[in-house]
C-alpha cells in the first residue's frame, strides 16, 4: 500500500518497477496530485486499486494513511507491506520477504530505514538523524475484525495502526533506502518549508531536525546494502 501526491520526476517509477518485482498486488491513494501521478501509477499491472482524492489531505496526514489503509483491505489482504514513493527495499530484504510472512509466530515486522542524502553512496548520521539505529514497523498480517486505528496526528503519523503494536512482531536488520533527502539542495529546501508550514511549533517533530536539513556539512557514512 503506498500513498502519493505529485510524484513525477521523482522516484515513483522506479519504486513501483522494484515493488512489482516481489510483491502480488499494489493499492494507491493519490493525495489530489496536480501532475501526471495517476496516469504513472495506472501504468502498471499490479496497481490493482488506484483512488484518487479530490481534495488534499496532506496536512491532516492520520486521516490520508486511514484512507490508504481501507482501500487496501478492502481488497482482502494476507499481510500489507506500508511504502512510500521514494523507498526501496534493498536485494535481502526482497529475498525475504516470503519467509516473513510464511509463519505463524509473528503479526508485523519492522526493518532498518537509511535517510540518503545528497545520492545514493552514503547516508545521514547524527544525533538527530539516526532513523537507522531503530526499527520502523512496515510489514503486518491483516486479520479480519481486529480494531485498527492511526492516532490523530497531522503529521510523523506511524505507517501502520497504532493498534497493531499490541500485537507479537520481530525486528528484523533488513535495510531499506529513503531517497527523500537524496536529491538536490533545492529538493531538501522545499522539503524544510513544507514541514516548517505543517509543524511551525514542533506539535509532531523535532524542530532542531528541521532545521538541521538545511546543515551544510552534514555527517555522512557509506551505504553498505548487505546485513
Amino acid at each position: 500500500m503506498l500513498q502519493v501526491r505529485n510524484e513525477q520526476g521523482r522516484y515513483l517509477e522506479e519504486v513501483l518497477h522494484d515493488l512489482s518485482e516481489f510483491v502480488d498486488e499494489i493499492v494507491i491513494v493519490d493525495d489530489a496530485s496536480t501532475d501526471g501521478t495517476p496516469d504513472i501509477c495506472s501504468a502498471f499491472p499490479k496497481v490493482v486499486r488506484l483512488e484518487v482524492l479530490e481534495k488534499p489531505l496532506f496536512a491532516e496526514e492520520w486521516r490520508l494513511r486511514n484512507a490508504l489503509w481501507q482501500a487496501a483491505v478492502s481488497t482482502a489482504p494476507d499481510w500489507l507491506l506500508s511504502v512510500d514513493a521514494d523507498e526501496l527495499y534493498s536485494s535481502e530484504a526482497k529475498k525475504a520477504i516470503r519467509k516473513l510472512i510464511n509463519q505463524d509466530y509473528a503479526d508485523w515486522f519492522a526493518f532498518r530505514f537509511y535517510d540518503m542524502w545528497g545520492g545514493r553512496t552514503h547516508y545521514r548520521e547524527d544525533e538527530l538523524w539516526s532513523m537507522h539505529k531503530r526499527h520502523t514497523a512496515t510489514l503486518v498480517r491483516y486479520m479480519p475484525g481486529y480494531p485498527y486505528f492511526y492516532p490523530q496526528q497531522n503529521h510523523h503519523v506511524p505507517r501502520l495502526p497504532l493498534s497493531c503494536t499490541v500485537l507479537p512482531g520481530v525486528h528484523t536488520e533488513l535495510k531499506v533506502q529513503h531517497l527523500g533527502w537524496a536529491g538536490s539542495l533545492e529538493d531538501r529546501v522545499r522539503k524544510y518549508l513544507r514541514y516548517k508550514r505543517i509543524d511551525p511549533h514542533g506539535e509532531w517533530g523535532n524542530l532542531a531536525q528541521y532545521e538541521s536539513i538545511l546543515d551544510p556539512e552534514p555527517r555522512l557514512l557509506p551505504w553498505k546494502e548487505e546485513p
